[in-house]
């Protein structure tokens, strides 16, 4: 019995946190009510309140659920022979095939950094969670020989990062924005940083 009623209540949450998160994509965090959250995720406030006590709660939830995925996505990437062809579906995967609702949530979250200090503290929460799985992911390749001996790593954390965010800000307010050949782009200037130049050809030598 405890096992199914912790079930129930992984699966309320869930379901909470799916209703939250169409709510502030079609309403915005403030626009959001509580009352519009509990009637789309059909429960009563008093319901609702026992697992998520506010808006912010509910954000950290929604975060939380993203740690899990992002963490397991880059733990995997410890097992891959090739870091850097599996770091790039890994990024395709967040940065193109997920959906632009997820973008827009994310930049309606963001937007409240400056105003709420619970959600500031959480974005900070976010950037350092981020920058350990790809600082994680840099060590692997260059302890396994894929970058340069002497590569900048931290400068590559911090260029990823900035990169991404611009990419889904993008993404989040121009439906049209296609962001795979800027995906492209990254892992090319990426490679620049951490891969060792290339050796050049001896050139010919001409006739004569």
């Amino acid at each position: 019995m405890p096992r199914i009623a912790e079930t129930q209540r992984t699966d309320r949450k869930a379901a909470i946190l799916d209703a939250a998160e169409r709510c502030f994509v079609r309403s915005g965090f403030h626009g959001a009510s509580m009352a519009e959250i509990c009637a789309e995720a059909g429960m009563s406030p008093g319901n609702l309140y026992r697992y998520f006590p506010s808006k912010e709660a509910m954000i950290e939830g929604l975060c939380e659920r993203d740690f899990d995925e992002i963490g397991e996505g880059f733990a995997a990437l410890s097992h891959a022979p090739d870091i850097w062809g599996a770091f790039e579906v890994l990024a395709r995967h967040h940065m193109v095939e997920e959906p632009r609702e997820s973008c827009m949530l994310w930049v309606e979250i963001m937007s409240e950094v400056s105003r709420n200090p619970q959600i500031g503290a959480l974005r900070r929460r976010i950037d350092a969670f981020i920058a350990e799985n790809i600082r994680f992911a840099l060590t692997v390749a260059r302890d396994r020989g894929q970058t340069a001996a002497n590569a900048d790593l931290e400068r590559a954390v911090q260029f990823l990062i900035t990169f991404g965010d611009g990419l889904m800000l993008r993404r989040a307010r121009d439906p049209a924005f296609d962001p795979r050949p800027h995906v492209a782009i990254m892992f090319d200037l990426l490679r620049d940083m951490l891969l060792p130049p290339a050796t050049p050809t001896a050139a010919k030598a001409s006739p004569p």
